[in-house]
Formats: C-alpha cells, sequence, structure tokens
C-alpha cells in the first residue's frame, strides 16, 4: 500500500470500441513505475499515438519460477539452471524497457489533429501525485507521446505536488528500495515515475519519507516543464461526458477561503487521485468510529499515549508497531494471519524485506518494548470500556501451519514477543487500550470511493 506497498492496480475492464471523437477516460492509482503508466495510458490514449512507423514492439516475457520461490531447498541443481536462466534472460533484448509507450494496437477511427478547439485541454489528469506526475510526463516527453504541454492540465485538490505523501506519518518510509539503475543500466528505480529520473539521485535516499518523495515529484514536475500546468487547491466534484468530450466540474479553493465553480472541456480524463486519501475505516469491524486510521497519524512519536492496539498485521500494522517500538511505545499487534512467519513467491502477500528487517530488529531480544503480535485473529468488535479506555473484542481463528522454507527462520514467535498462546478456535480474546484503537487496514482508494461511475468494471 502505498503508505506500505506500493501498487499497480491497472485497469481491469475492457471499454467497448469507441465511435470517432469518443472520449476515454483511464484509471492511474497510486502508480509508480515508468512501464505501468505506459501501459496504463496506452488503454486510453491509443487515438494520440505519435504516427505509426511501422515498426512493433511487442514484449514477450518468459515466466519463469522464482528462483527463491517455496521449493526443495536442496534442489540445488534446479536453483543453479534457474540462475543461469534468469542471467541469459537478463540479456534478452525483449525484456529491455520501451520508452517509447507500450501501444499495441492502434484504433484508425481514433485522430488527434493537434488542435483543441473548444476544449480547455486534450487531456486533463485527475491528481498531482505520482500517477498524475508520471503520466504527464510521458504525455509531453516527446520521445513518448509528444503532446505540448499546454494541451495537457493536471487537478489537484492539495495545496502542492505530491499532497498526500506530505501527510505520511514522520516516519514512515518507501518499503521499495530506490537506487539510480540507470547510471549503468536500462532498468530504473523503483520509485521513479519517469523513465531518466531516480528518487535516489534526486534524495540521495533508500527509503524515501512521503515529504522527500513528495520533493521529488516537485521537482521532476519542473524539469519536465510541467509544473505551470498543475492547478493546486482544484477539486473535481463531477464528470459528465458531453458529445463526445468531457465536462469536468470543479471547485477551485481562492484566497481568504472563498471557493469558485466552473467546468472545464477535454478530450480525454486521467483519473490519478491514487488511495492514501480514502483509506477503509468504516466498514472493517463494528465499533471503528471509537479507532483512528494508521494514515491520520502525523508522528507515532507524538501520538499521545504509551499503549496502543493495532488493528491489522500486514506492511501497514507492522510499520505501525515497528515505529512505536522505536518511539518507546508499547503495542499489540491484532492479526488475521502470522504475516510476519509467511513465505510466498507472491510479494504482495508476504512482509518487505525492508519491513522484516525492522520488525526483527524491534523484536530482538534485549529490546525494549516489544511488540505483541498475535494471530490468528478475527476482530469482532471494538467497545468503550467501563471505567475509560476502549476494549478491542476478537476471536481466535483455526491455527495455522505456516511453513518456512530454505534459510527462512521464524521472524517472530509467541514465546520470542512475549504473547499468550493461541485460544481454541471460535474463543474471545479481550485486549484493553487506553487509547482509541488503531486501524491498520488499507485503504478503499478514490475509484471506489469516489469515481466507481466513471468506469465499466
Amino acid at each position: 500500500s502505498l503508505p506500505a506497498r506500493i501498487q499497480v492496480p491497472l485497469p481491469s475492464w475492457t471499454a467497448p470500441a469507441p465511435p470517432p471523437q469518443q472520449p476515454a477516460l483511464t484509471m492511474l492509482v497510486g502508480v509508480s513505475m515508468t512501464l505501468a503508466l505506459q501501459v496504463s495510458m496506452a488503454l486510453a490514449l491509443q487515438a494520440m499515438a505519435p504516427p505509426w512507423d511501422g515498426h512493433r514492439h511487442r514484449h514477450h516475457h518468459r515466466h519463469a519460477r522464482p528462483l527463491m520461490a517455496a521449493g526443495d531447498p536442496d534442489d540445488a541443481d534446479v536453483g543453479l539452471a534457474l540462475l543461469t536462466r534468469l542471467l541469459d534472460e537478463d540479456r534478452d533484448p525483449a525484456l529491455e524497457i520501451d520508452t517509447t509507450g507500450v501501444i499495441e494496437d492502434v484504433d484508425a477511427r481514433g485522430s488527434d489533429d493537434g488542435t483543441d478547439a473548444g476544449l480547455d485541454a486534450a487531456v486533463l489528469i485527475v491528481g498531482a501525485g505520482a500517477a498524475g506526475i508520471g503520466c504527464a510526463v510521458s504525455l509531453t516527453d516527446s520521445d513518448v507521446f509528444g503532446l505540448e504541454a499546454s494541451r495537457v492540465t493536471i487537478l489537484e485538490r492539495g495545496d502542492t505536488i505530491g499532497a498526500s505523501f506530505r501527510t505520511w506519518p514522520e516516519e514512515m518510509r518507501f518499503i521499495s528500495p530506490s537506487f539510480n539503475q540507470a547510471g549503468w543500466t536500462n532498468s530504473f528505480d523503483l520509485n521513479s515515475v519517469a523513465h531518466g529520473s531516480s528518487p535516489a539521485y534526486t534524495l540521495h535516499a533508500q527509503h524515501p519519507s512521503g515529504a522527500q518523495y513528495a520533493d521529488y515529484l516537485a521537482e521532476l514536475a519542473g524539469l519536465a516543464r510541467i509544473r505551470d500546468r498543475v492547478q493546486l487547491r482544484t477539486e473535481v466534484v463531477r464528470i459528465v461526458p458531453v458529445d463526445g468530450v468531457f465536462d469536468v466540474h470543479v471547485r477551485a479553493r481562492c484566497a481568504e477561503g472563498v471557493s469558485r465553480e466552473e467546468t472545464l472541456r477535454a478530450r480525454y480524463v486521467v483519473w490519478a487521485a491514487g488511495e492514501f486519501q480514502y483509506p477503509r475505516e468504516s466498514c472493517c469491524v463494528a465499533g471503528a468510529e471509537l479507532c483512528m486510521h494508521n494514515s491520520r497519524v502525523r508522528s507515532w512519536a507524538s501520538l499521545p499515549g504509551d499503549d496502543f492496539v493495532l488493528i491489522g498485521g500486514y506492511e501497514s500494522g507492522v510499520d505501525a508497531a515497528v515505529n512505536l517500538a522505536k518511539a518507546g511505545k508499547r503495542s499489540t499487534v491484532l492479526a488475521s494471519t502470522a504475516t510476519w512467519n509467511v513465505q510466498t513467491a507472491d510479494p504482495s502477500a508476504e512482509l518487505a524485506p525492508y519491513t522484516a528487517e525492522r520488525l526483527r530488529e524491534v523484536t530482538a531480544e534485549g529490546f525494549s518494548p516489544r511488540p505483541r503480535l498475535l494471530a490468528p485473529l478475527r476482530v469482532l468488535r471494538v467497545e468503550r470500556a467501563q471505567g475509560g479506555g476502549f476494549n478491542v473484542i476478537a476471536a481466535w481463528k483455526a491455527a495455522e501451519r505456516l511453513q518456512l522454507r530454505g534459510r527462512r527462520k521464524p521472524l517472530a514467535s509467541h514465546a520470542e514477543v512475549g504473547g499468550e498462546s493461541a485460544g481454541a478456535e471460535g474463543s474471545e480474546l479481550v485486549v484493553h487500550t487506553p487509547q482509541p484503537p488503531v486501524l491498520c487496514t488499507g485503504f478503499e482508494g478514490s475509484v471506489a470511493s469516489a469515481a466507481r461511475d466513471l468506469f465499466h468494471f
């Protein structure tokens, strides 16, 4: 998630073939990888591609079983063969980044005559975060889509570019590492949004904070000459398809709190409003209104209180536990599964190495206070406790049989962190906390929250 793991949810719908001039709207939610940006934009901007030169680049990726997947650790021959294969594939031109855009099919009926008569912009991008800035850079890059910057407008309801990142807790960091690989390879920084840029180079930081990353986006917008195409303090309130284009109704905040409403017209709209400002905080557990979501925390060190219950044990929950422990605060993590002992070839289903490293540090013998890690539990409800504070009521799930292979060792166990033994399946556990419990339950996202009706899923 975003605060924890960068997600790349490409559109899961296929729009019908549009008649001439039918508007196209695509979605970029929390994207921060150049290739994903190109794929998503190709879906919506086929008609705006540069003139076809007769050469089509098709990427055929061969899928090998991950080298460190959950297999027989003694199968050394297989491991060596996979390593050799991966090295060979690394030299395969088919795996190189295609910086001219990933465009497989062009709708011959689409057209772009280069004029925007009657329009405020050819393309309106909703959101000036990672996806929005990255999309705008690629649209205006002469080597990709090649639009004039004046034909692209980015609408941002915050006060700055990358406003969502500036609301991260101070201690939160990117879990994906930044490294300026473009210095000697054709690869790119995992956290970059434009080929040729690198947060590691710009910030000299491997795991940037939210504020640092917002600085990177702002600098990139300036270097790409799109900063003056960003309209800040402009909230999109409604989008209506009209006669082959989009009418985008906005509310702009002016000086002294005065707002004005206007309608902008565009041929294309890219939804890039992200996830972090749309937390999942009302549909997860009874009594959620008594809790606070982890995205509402500005700093774990300055959060009032010294004893917390964290509901959720994936990236957000473990990140909160680590930062509370380093701030000298106690915490109890209630998780649906012992994510700290999960091993899978799918990196989105296990803790990131960066997260695991930090959790290992704060659960090591001698560290104090160590977080309590309790799983597998299903949180049922949150109640106010007599005498003050809150009770979190959870039920034990069936015992898990998690297996770690190779050189993996259990990252944390009940004995190591001072937790009690798991109860019988269905039995209830009540955990008291003097502070409002913290929901580490992820994000609903802007599409589900605000723009569901704009997409055919």
